[in-house]
């Protein structure tokens, strides 16, 4: 616990100290003990707390956490506190904070804050510094970007967790020049406002997280400002429409996450993704695979699980030469066809589960190096005319009420393990209607 006018405050503060020289400490000295670990219950900075800490420290030899189950200060855990542990750590940690400020010094020397504000901590007031690298904040009141934020010179990472941000002014996090890390996931965050002028200084931010959030739609031109961007994590907002209102091209982005959201509406006509290699569209709501593609020159895994797409026309994917897998399972599809000619020479999966697929055409598809194609869990009767077409494919049609007359010519696939299909067994029996032998003490299920 930690006492702050006058008031028990529960709070637990932990220290990492340096390495120092001397034997490790004695029983004596820790209240518990474990692998680099030493708690010391109550340490009185109004008294000799900071004496009892400066001797412990000295009798360490490696990186060790002091646990300090109950702090004592004259005022407040933060501020001129900080100034008097500062000499004594570089990390400190507040696993409940219950003051609703944390002030940061001017010219203090702790390089990590983590900071778990136990739903208290309204503000964050910083002094010039430039010593703070990490600021981790969890369980707060926030509902801004703290505006003194561009004091803290060296910050590298920034987060602030389950807190009530609203909106946040992009332009406050291009204040820090070299901020690599912002987490902003788990508030309420409805607006994100673009940054208003050029910035005179390259944003360093390579990873932008605001996951589980209230975005509704994503404009992706609003993050141009980010040159060095290669992941932005949306998932688990309330996305509908992700387009980009002006031309913009994101030379280092790798990882576009957006799964877990509504989107009805995806148009990346004015996007380029000169280095995304994967994207996944997973968990939200289109009923048709998107038509308004911008240039992804580097895409190679292609994923639209668990939405509402009742048909499959393989020509939308003729923009993306350098496909490798294409995976859409978990939705309504009954048919798969091509409009027109389609060729994609590097293409190897193609994943179609728990569907409804009742046909499949692949006429006008040149995808000569296709290994794997399932259809497990779907209503297909006949196997699919592929073998041909796919001279190197491996077909699973698990799960699917396919004809004993049609999948009694396929047991030479079977037997070369080409094709695999739902076999009769002690722990899985036939579902179907009937059975037919495979051959080798094998029995396939289907229906008459």
């Amino acid at each position: 616990m930690v006492i702050l006018r006058g008031k028990i405050l529960q709070s637990l503060l932990i220290l990492w100290i340096l390495m120092q020289t001397g034997p490790l400490p004695c029983r004596c000295q820790c209240e518990e003990e474990g692998f680099y670990y030493c708690g010391i219950g109550q340490v009185n900075m109004t008294s000799d707390g900071a004496a009892k800490l400066r001797k412990l420290i000295d009798t360490l030899n490696e990186w060790t956490t002091i646990a300090i189950e109950k702090l004592i200060v004259s005022n407040s855990a933060s501020g001129p506190f900080l100034q008097r542990i500062a000499p004594l750590t570089e990390q400190i940690t507040f696993a409940a904070y219950r003051d609703p400020v944390f002030q940061i010094p001017e010219g203090n020397t702790i390089g990590e804050f983590d900071i778990n504000g136990s739903g208290k901590l309204r503000s964050i007031v910083a002094g010039s510094t430039s010593h703070v690298q990490l600021l981790f904040v969890e369980d707060c009141l926030l509902d801004r970007l703290p505006p003194t934020l561009p004091k803290l010179e060296a910050l590298q990472a920034l987060s602030l967790t389950q807190c009530a941000l609203t909106t946040v002014r992009l332009d406050m996090l291009a204040a820090n020049l070299k901020l690599t890390y912002v987490d902003l996931s788990r508030n309420q965050i409805r607006q994100l406002i673009p940054v208003t002028s050029p910035p005179q200084q390259t944003s360093a931010i390579a990873s932008l997280i605001l996951t589980a959030n209230r975005l509704e739609r994503l404009d992706m031109a609003i993050f141009a400002f980010l040159p060095a961007l290669q992941m932005l994590d949306v998932r688990s907002n309330r996305i509908v429409h992700l387009d980009a209102t002006a031309s913009v091209t994101y030379r280092s982005l790798e990882r576009l996450l957006l799964s877990a959201n509504l989107i009805t509406t995806f148009d990346t006509r004015n996007i380029t993704l000169l280095k995304l290699s994967t994207l996944t569209v997973d968990d939200n709501a289109l009923t048709d695979i998107p038509t308004h593609w911008g240039t992804i020159p580097n895409l190679r895994v292609l994923g639209f699980d668990t939405n509402y797409l009742t048909r499959i026309d393989m020509s939308v994917f003729r923009s993306f030469p350098t496909l490798q897998g294409i995976y859409i399972s978990g939705n309504r599809i009954q048919s798969i066809r091509t409009s027109s000619p389609v060729v994609l020479p590097m293409l190897e999966l193609l994943i179609f589960e728990d569907n409804l697929i009742t046909s499949v055409n692949l006429t006008g598809c040149d995808f000569a190096n296709v290994t794997i194609m399932s259809f497990i869990n779907n209503s297909l009767t006949t196997v699919p005319p592929v073998f041909q077409r796919l001279p190197k494919v491996r077909l699973s049609l698990l799960s699917n009420p396919l004809k004993c007359s049609n999948l009694a010519s396929f047991k030479n696939r079977i037997a070369d393990d080409r094709l695999h299909v739902s076999e009769d067994s002690d722990y899985a029996p036939c579902r179907t209607t009937s059975s037919i032998s495979l051959g080798r003490n094998v029995t396939g299920c289907c229906n008459t």
